[in-house]
């Protein structure tokens, strides 16, 4: 599976007033990295679909969420080479990731493989915005004992100003990914859909605002319908907390 990206990241440089926005574009297969047991390496393909060669850096960092936000920390637990390459117009570029560390005896170990551009010179007639690509893969380490699982409880309260969130609370040892899912009201055949997908890690919990009509109960059960990259998954929350 490829995973194409082509205007996401920072805008590194302002270079006039007028004309469009420029960015590059490169694709990378797989879309994670799986460690653990007896596999200590990956092997990540970039692909250059622009014309022109593209100049990228890369970086790896320890992966945590606390009170709802990402956190990325640099690490050298996980080794990502080579650190930096230029790829030709329409080629690619092989990147190897390796684990050196032992993994933890009980629980998945979390980190992301930083892809960024590295600017080059905007051609003479080029007045615009540059934009340059900044994206990550995410790798997961299995723990040394056992079986990493997700252990996932909802919950779901009402805001003040009428909006209902519905989070995701991770007490195993892995991680989940939510792709989707449905919030069923109690009386109304209508459903709240949250569309974003998001990673929940262990220890961690996640939330999605939604927004409801304003005739909606706010009162009454939830019933949670969604998928999940390990399949479709139901819940019942017994009542929003107010």
């Amino acid at each position: 599976m490829l995973a194409r990206h082509r205007r996401c990241g920072a805008v590194l440089s302002f270079l006039g007033l007028a004309g469009g926005a420029a960015a590059s574009s490169f694709n990378i297969s797989p879309i994670r990295a799986d460690l653990g047991g007896t596999r200590h390496t990956a092997v990540l393909n970039i692909a250059n679909a622009d014309d022109e060669a593209v100049v990228v850096q890369v970086h790896v960092a320890a992966w945590s969420q606390e009170s709802g936000e990402e956190h990325l920390v640099d690490t050298r637990e996980i080794l990502a080479t080579p650190p930096v390459m230029q790829i030709p117009g329409h080629a690619e570029q092989v990147v190897r990731v390796a684990l050196r560390r032992e993994p933890d005896p009980t629980q998945e170990l979390t980190y992301r493989v930083i892809f960024e551009e590295v600017p080059q010179a905007a051609p003479a007639n080029f007045s615009g915005l540059r934009m340059a690509l900044r994206l990550s893969i995410p790798v997961f380490v299995a723990p040394a004992q056992g079986k990493a699982a997700a252990d996932v409880a909802w919950e779901a309260r009402w805001l003040e100003s009428g909006t209902l969130e519905v989070a995701a609370v991770n007490h195993g040892t892995g991680h989940l990914q939510v792709i989707d899912f449905d919030a069923q009201l109690a009386g109304t055949d209508g459903a709240l859909h949250g569309m974003t997908s998001r990673y929940v890690l262990p220890g961690s919990r996640v939330a999605w605002r939604l927004t409801s009509a304003a005739t909606a109960a706010h009162t009454g059960p939830i019933v949670i319908h969604g998928h999940s990259d390990q399949g479709e998954f139901s819940a019942d929350v017994a009542d929003a907390v107010r």
